[in-house]
């Protein structure tokens, strides 16, 4: 008998977001609770922004009943999109690979990719 719940158990994953939720300060706690409409969150490296952009999505899932398969999750950095994704996975599981996170150049390619008659012009677009 494993003294540690299984990865693939719920209760694990639930336990560590409950916890992170209650480490958080007051300002951190009021933008992880914001669950209508955007939030700008402005501080410094390792001041937990990654931390609260991933407990607000689990946040928003409890309470508002959204599916994991209907939250896009941008970064700046292929890194921080990494990180992002093992956080989620971390708190949520593997229910969490549903969340599309990607950096803002590569869901915009996606996106350009995916809708080539958006984008018509005299020449062919090409990645910088």
């Amino acid at each position: 008998m494993s003294f540690f719940p299984s990865l693939s158990s719920t209760y694990f994953y639930s336990m560590t977001f409950e916890d992170k939720i209650k480490d958080l300060n007051t300002n951190q706690r009021a933008a992880v609770d914001a669950i209508d409409g955007p939030v700008m969150v402005i501080a410094g490296p390792g001041t937990g922004k990654t931390t609260i952009l991933s407990l607000r999505i689990g946040n928003i899932r409890l309470h508002a009943d959204t599916d994991f398969s209907n939250i896009l999750c941008l970064t700046f950095t292929e890194a921080a999109a990494a990180e992002m994704r093992q956080r989620l996975i971390l708190y949520f599981g593997p229910e969490a690979y549903k969340i599309q996170v990607s950096t803002f150049h590569s869901f915009c390619n996606l996106v350009i990719q995916e809708n080539p008659f958006a984008f018509q012009q005299a020449r062919e677009l090409e990645p910088i």
